[in-house]
């Protein structure tokens, strides 16, 4: 057993660091010891480390890189010529040179392969077979039978590129450079592999120089009395050239920006040991594309890689590029850490979010822990609802749990909701049901914040059914069609909170219909709060009424 370094949590940023290394040490077997609020790992883990932090990311994110989309097509292969090419259809030759044009010629050619291929030192020419390969073109009197020649021809080439590419050395680079170019560069930038004017081509000797190297020498040198102390740990460093300039829309260029610090005069540089531990955050930050989420969770060590891990796992099982998949991972986790009685619900937690090349930040309040995890049903009601503005189209869950994690109310987005719903019906892909979901997640945020009590829970229940039921009387009347300027009238009362012209609309529609007005409009008097989510609910049973419903009345 070597010398230990203990790493104590600190910043989201570096709390990723360190959950990273860690992801990275465990990925490969090794054994890293951690208590409450620090990890410790033995300096001789640090061997080869290189080769653990890439074999990490090429691991995890598999399916996302172009290296697997190149040798994921054996299978397609083998299927065809094991059928002797019966099933080989339009569709298939159109999917074969699309594999051809837009992922083997493509990425087989590009710069970052053209890079790796110069230290992989193959016998094999790959950028000459990808130049030979050529997509099958079909004449017009010609059929998919009289091109089977070409195209086993064309598989057999395919196979002998997809061999290559499953040499260990191959996977070894070509599947690095992708991780360098959709995972790691997210993190950070301008040095070791990602320094344009870098010297050394071996991505992994280049990792190992730049951040491992200075760990070994930092840690055989017995020193302690250094003039300066690392930023981020306090141990003692001998200069400040190690600054945080490589951390992507974190660090900046201390020689350009000396206005950043106090008196113009820098003292933020960290020590070889954090900075290795920052060059591991985006094993630590899960990045889907453009997009990532890291949960700070600074409770506990174990906590903080636990909902991590998880939020990583929900992402990365789905094959998929939308910003609401990392919604519904941080919303599963959650659900995931009550089932498994985690004490979330004792302190806030901050939300990281990298989206659009920045990181947002949000804090999950106890308040939002509950609304989460009461409206889990409600939730994955409005999971595929949405609705088209101009050329956009938005998903309702993202709007919903933005608002939460801002803690908003929901009702200006209930309020565009029903509008679009008169006004674009084309365009709205939720239904009423999905609506009252809403409103019942509104109606649990009102509820933290002391709005609402839990025997106020069936006003919108009520309020609903009473829409609908007044709907119902319109159209026995055949007076139907007025009820898209009642609902607009109704709605612009809501919107400017003017109680008078609510009642006013509403007392013209019950005097027309002859009917009584229920009871739980009384409620609406008392409380702008309620008289909103009453409004709000009797506008959508109005709009769009629950045609299974039996007609008994609107008093309930």
């Amino acid at each position: 057993m070597g010398e230990k370094i203990r790493l104590e949590m600190n910043d989201w940023l570096y709390n990723a660091g360190l959950v990273g290394l860690y992801n990275v040490l465990k990925h490969s077997g090794d054994k890293v010891d951690y208590a409450e609020q620090y990890v410790e790992l033995d300096v001789s883990l640090l061997e080869n480390f290189e080769e653990k932090y890439f074999r990490y990311f090429i691991d995890k994110y598999q399916a996302y890189l172009s290296y697997f989309k190149i040798i994921s097509y054996e299978r397609t292969i083998k299927y065809h010529e094991d059928n002797d090419f019966e099933t080989f259809e339009e569709e298939d030759l159109e999917s074969l040179n699309n594999y051809i044009k837009n992922v083997v010629k493509y990425y087989l050619s590009s710069n970052s392969y053209r890079a790796a291929y110069e230290i992989i030192n193959d016998e094999v020419d790959m950028l000459e077979l990808a130049k030979e390969l050529q997509v099958i073109k079909i004449k017009k009197k010609e059929s998919i039978k009289d091109k089977v020649g070409e195209i086993k021809n064309i598989f057999q080439q395919l196979k002998v590129m997809i061999n290559c590419c499953k040499k260990d050395n191959y996977r070894k680079y070509l599947a690095a450079k992708n991780v360098i170019y959709t995972i790691i560069k997210h993190s950070w930038d301008g040095v070791s592999f990602l320094n344009p004017q870098t010297k050394e081509k071996d991505i992994y000797l280049d990792y190992q120089n730049y951040f491992i190297e200075p760990v070994n020498k930092y840690m055989t040198k017995k020193a302690t009395s250094e003039k300066f102390n690392c930023f981020t740990c306090g141990r003692s460093i001998k200069d400040l050239k190690n600054d945080l300039s490589f951390l992507n829309n974190i660090g900046f260029d201390v020689s350009r920006k000396s206005s950043h610090t106090w008196n113009f005069s820098n003292d933020v540089a960290v020590c070889p040991i954090c900075k290795l531990v920052l060059s591991c955050t985006p094993a630590g930050i899960t990045y889907v594309y453009d997009k990532g989420i890291y949960i700070n969770d600074n409770n506990s060590f174990q906590d903080a890689v636990n909902i991590n891990n998880k939020v990583k796992s929900e992402i990365l099982k789905e094959f998929r590029t939308d910003k609401l998949l990392t919604y519904r991972a941080l919303v599963n986790s959650i659900q995931e850490q009550f089932q498994d009685k985690m004490k979330y619900e004792l302190a806030d937690i901050q939300v990281v979010r990298y989206e659009e090349g920045q990181y947002k930040f949000n804090i999950l309040s106890k308040q939002a822990l509950y609304i989460i995890r009461k409206s889990q049903g409600d939730l994955n009601n409005i999971i595929h609802s949405g609705f088209k503005e101009i050329n956009t189209y938005f998903n309702i869950y993202e709007l919903v749990i933005n608002r939460i994690l801002n803690n908003h109310n929901l009702f200006t987005l209930i309020q565009k909701l029903l509008v679009y719903k008169l006004s674009n019906p084309k365009d709205c892909r939720f239904n009423a049901l999905q609506l009252i979901s809403i409103l019942n997640i509104n109606f649990r945020c009102l509820e933290g914040m002391g709005y609402m009590k839990s025997s106020d829970k069936d006003i919108i229940k009520n309020a609903n059914i009473s829409g609908y039921y007044l709907r119902e009387q319109y159209k026995e009347k055949g007076a139907q069609d007025k009820l898209n300027g009642i609902s607009y009238r109704l709605l612009n009362a809501l919107k400017t909170n003017n109680k008078d012209m609510f009642m006013d609309t509403l007392l013209n529609c019950y005097l027309y219909s002859q009917k009584t007005v229920p009871s739980i409009f009384l409620e609406a008097l008392k409380d702008d709060e309620k008289y909103k989510t009453i409004g709000y609910a009797f506008v959508t049973g109005l709009i769009e009424g629950k045609e299974s419903m039996k007609k008994n009345g609107g008093d309930e």
